[in-house]
Parts: C-alpha cells; structure tokens; sequence
C-alpha cells in the first residue's frame, strides 16, 4: 500500500513550475520500500549508490529533468527511509535486482527507462542481464566495473586519492563518541570526507547532499549481512551483457576512480551501446558537470523515443 503525500520539490522544473511529488511506503518484494516520483511524463527508474546510501544524493540537482519525465527514485531494501526490519537472509543481490523489477511492476510499467549510478549501476547490469526485456534502454552512471578484478582496481584507485590530511580527519571522526554511536550527523562528516576524492574539484562535495537516519547503526549492521554474498567477492558479467539488446548509454567521467577500462569493457560487450566520457568529472557528474550531463541524458532518451 502506497502512503501518499504531496510535497514542494527541493528544485523547480524547466518551466519554474515545482513538479509534482509522491512518495511513501509500499510494499515490495517482502520490504517496505520508500519510493519517490517528481515530475510526470516519461518514467526513468534511478537506482542509487552504496550500498547503503539512499535517493537523496540525487537530489536537488536530478530534478531538472522532471520537466519531461517522472523520475522514480527508491530507497534499497534496509536504507534511507525504506524499513530496517528486513531478514537478514534476503539482504543479498538477488533480491535487490528483484525490488527493481517489483518496483517497475508497482508503477503498473510493462517496461521502463532504468539508470544506475555507482553500485546501482551494478544492480542495473545484473537487471538487464535477467530481466531485458522489460527494459526500454539502460543508463549506467560512473557504474560499479562489471568485473570484480576492475572493482578491485577502483578502490585501489579511491585509496590511493586519499590524503594524508583526509585519512588524518577520517580517522579522528571514527573515534568520535558520535561516530561510535553512529549519530547522523559523525557519520555524515565521516562520508564527505569519504567522498572528496571521488571528485574531480574537492570544493564539489559541497554540492552533494547525504541523509542519514538516526537508526543508522541498526541499518548499518543489516548491511553486514549483503557483504556475506558470494555473489560479490568474484564476478565477472562481460559474456553475459552480450545479451543486453536495449539502447544502452554508459557515462563515465575523466577524473573517476571507476578506470577507463571499465567503461570501455562494457562498452565493447553491449552491441550498439553509447559511452560518454565526462570531461573535468569525478563520479558525481549531475553535480561536477551538469552542463555536460543532463544534455547527454536528454539527448538519449530523446532517441530512444522516437524509434
């Protein structure tokens, strides 16, 4: 059941009108899951990153598309605010791959636009893998590498940026009372800090918003159990998006821990497929380079319409 509740938008549409906003509880494949529309028009599905994060970091800077489409953001199974009471055996990947279609189906659509950034690009992947055919095109943003041996390669990359004064700061919020107890606003320091140098200009984090509940620790200790999944420690899913038939457009970014080589694998594997490299971009580009993302993204879709 949907509970419904219609807000001000954190942005105005193109036409300085605010978009429409729904969002509640429904439930999804077992879960709780918190959903959101903005906007009307086209729907495209937005699976966000993490894991653990959830659909805020989208926000305000995704809302320029809702002038034209009903963008459909939703909380993972045990993040933000979709329930924390979750079996811990279903925390795993294949139940995240099936809330996406779950929520697809609550949406009553036969098939939709999907976008994936960062981990949830992984989980766009692995949708499209299984479920293709109810796919009208993939989007995959600054995605998680399709393999293991790449993923490896891009925290290696992430550790390597990290500064001497930032682990310094990182180190010294982890010990922290308020770290400890997870308080949101220790573990939303802690995740800047994080997150700095993922960006191409560190001053950009600025413009990135994280939302964390008070039952944090609670949600936190739920995500131990996704770590438990094999799934996750090898993969490789290059063969396997060979079958991918829909448009696909992969959008990467110049200065991003995810190594060229990643996007251009998958690239390579998806006949037909469209990589744009974000120039001057980190692995936020919605918010380093705006002028050079929304246009990509209209533009595509824009395509995929009109066939």
């Amino acid at each position: 059941m949907l509970a419904l509740v219609v807000a001000s938008p954190q942005a105005p549409g193109g036409d300085g009108k605010a978009p429409l906003v729904i969002d509640g509880l429904r439930l999804i494949n077992g879960t709780q899951i918190y959903c959101k529309s903005i906007g009307t028009g086209i729907p495209l599905l937005i699976v966000h990153g993490g894991p653990g994060l959830d659909h805020s970091y989208f926000l305000p800077q995704m809302t320029q598309l809702a002038d034209t489409y009903e963008l459909i953001f939703f909380d993972q199974r045990g993040c933000g605010q979709s329930s924390v009471h979750v079996d811990s055996a279903a925390m795993t990947v294949d139940a995240m791959v099936e809330d996406i279609d779950k929520v697809r189906d609550a949406y009553n659509l036969n098939t939709v636009n999907l976008m994936g950034h960062s981990w949830g690009g992984l989980l766009a992947m692995l949708y499209a893998i299984k479920h293709g055919d109810r796919l009208n095109s993939l989007i995959l943003v600054n995605s998680t590498p399709p393999t293991s041996a790449l993923r490896d390669s891009s925290i290696r990359i992430m550790a390597g940026r990290t500064t001497p004064a930032d682990s310094a700061q990182e180190a010294s919020v982890i010990q922290t009372a308020e770290f400890k107890r997870r308080e949101p606003s220790a573990v939303r320091e802690y995740f800047r800090l994080m997150f700095r140098g993922m960006f191409h200009d560190p001053h950009d984090e600025e413009g990135l918003t994280l939302t964390f509940r008070p039952d944090y620790a609670e949600r936190s200790a739920l995500l131990k159990y996704l770590a438990r999944d094999t799934t996750l420690r090898r993969y490789d899913l290059l063969s396997q998006l060979e079958s991918v038939s829909c448009p696909v457009l992969i959008i990467g970014g110049d200065s991003d821990l995810v190594p060229p080589a990643s996007n251009e694998a998958i690239h390579r594997h998806i006949s037909g497929s469209q990589l744009v490299i974000m120039k001057n971009c980190g692995h936020f580009p919605f918010i380093e380079t705006p002028a050079q993302f929304f246009p990509a993204v209209r533009t595509f879709l824009q395509k995929v319409q009109d066939r």
